[in-house]
């Protein structure tokens, strides 16, 4: 039987009562795009202070105590290392200044900027992951230590719900990012138009849903959805899913621009794109509103199209690609500077 080389994780899940960061979705992801590689294993080394009680959130739970799970965080000769996040901080500095096995890391823009902890991670020679066409260009201009590969998320139909014809929820908001803004939006729209019969608000900020499943049910009651992502001005998305997953559901969506989303959220083609305020938003759900059924139906089915190009199948055949040759950009001096 073949041996395959290692790729190796490290994971610390430390949300307590719940919830599913879109990072640590992600990562899972990459985790299990890796098990289908012919040449390499997928392992994870978990970090002791892990919580894994009242967490039903926690997407690397079916990996703990399992043949993928190593006790030791041990590197060895023929490994590569898959990081996102923090997880520059398990290496010592002198590793990451000369790293003696291939790194892959996963960039977002919001990395470029002094203040993110992230920020001096960019420096060290890594084969880089980022999601959308200006978040790669952003980074690029930036100057990071080695290539820069675009591999957009995608989403996974089978975790989906199936299409709801007959949504109960006229308008959500979901501003897990902007929970400020997302409940005085909130407030505004009971006002002025809580005196409409039938016609139902759902904010979805603070308490987070215990899981992805509980949310996208919420999602899929939905006609049309406010979304908040992370502001510009904190960095703004990686990418943002949620946007992406309510276009499959062939839901209405209102998003403002942040960074990731830009591959997707066309304004007036597949989604509203108002500014990012709160009368712009207002304005924005007044649009929705007012919209032609001819023409709303027309802006879903676009969104619905642009949907299918991010299949989850199409983004492991990336991840798996970029595995099989990345002794190759590791050995390219090109790529790289010296620190």
């Amino acid at each position: 039987m073949k041996i395959k080389r290692r790729i190796l994780f490290n994971r610390y899940f430390n949300i307590y009562n719940g919830g599913t960061s879109g990072g640590q979705l992600k990562v899972r992801d990459a985790f299990e795009h890796f098990m289908a590689s012919d040449s390499f294993e997928p392992k994870v080394f978990f970090h002791k202070n892990t919580i894994w009680f009242d967490n039903p959130g926690n997407l690397w739970l079916p990996y703990l105590n399992s043949e993928y799970q190593v006790l030791d965080w041990e590197i060895k000769e023929g490994d590569v290392l898959f990081l996102a996040g923090k997880d520059w901080d398990r290496l010592a500095v002198k590793f990451c200044k000369s790293p003696t096995v291939p790194i892959v890391n996963i960039a977002h823009p919001r990395h470029t900027r002094k203040e993110d902890p992230r920020n001096g991670f960019l420096k060290y020679p890594a084969i880089r992951i980022t999601k959308s066409s200006l978040s790669k260009k952003i980074l690029e201009e930036y100057g990071v230590n080695g290539p820069i590969f675009c591999i957009p998320d995608a989403i996974d139909p089978s975790v989906l719900p199936s299409f709801n014809p007959k949504p109960d929820i006229d308008l959500l908001i979901v501003g897990l990012k902007n929970p400020l803004l997302s409940k005085k939006l909130y407030r505004f729209f009971k006002i002025k138009y809580g005196f409409k019969i039938h016609f139902k608000i759902v904010e979805q900020s603070y308490p987070k849903l215990p899981t992805r499943s509980d949310f996208l049910a919420l999602l899929n009651r939905a006609s049309t959805v406010v979304f908040l992502p992370l502001e510009e001005k904190y960095g703004a998305e990686g990418f943002y899913l949620p946007a992406l997953e309510a276009m499959f559901l062939r839901k209405l969506v209102i998003c403002p621009f942040a960074i990731g989303n830009v591959d997707f959220c066309l304004k007036d083609h597949t989604c509203l794109m108002p500014n990012y305020s709160f009368w712009d938003i207002v304005k924005s759900v007044g649009e929705s509103l007012k919209m032609s059924q001819e023409k709303k139906s027309q802006m879903i089915e676009n969104a619905y199209a642009i949907a299918q190009n991010h299949h989850i199948d199409k983004e492991r055949q990336s991840y798996l690609s970029l595995l099989d040759n990345v002794d190759d950009l590791w050995g390219n001096a090109d790529y790289f500077f010296k620190d």
